[in-house]
């Protein structure tokens, strides 16, 4: 996570309630509404499944290269 997401979340005391009470409801109404939740549940799990290991790629390739800069030097 950048260091201004952290410092931003630091800042905040409070974070309240992760769902709120009435989720349950709320998933529902939009299943009513035609929403398939199970699959847009799917899809935000794997968008942030493949958002995370490009991260965590990005971060060892960052190491892997300092990491050679510092033998070299």
């Amino acid at each position: 996570m950048p260091e201004a997401t952290l410092n931003a979340l630091a800042a905040h005391e409070e974070f309240g309630e992760a769902l709120p009470a009435n989720a349950d409801e709320v998933l529902a109404e939009f299943a009513k509404a035609g929403f398939d939740t199970d699959a847009v549940a799917a899809q935000l799990l794997g968008e942030g499944v493949a958002s995370f290991a490009k991260s965590w790629n990005d971060l060892l390739a960052c190491i892997a290269s300092k990491s050679e800069k510092l033998k070299a030097a």
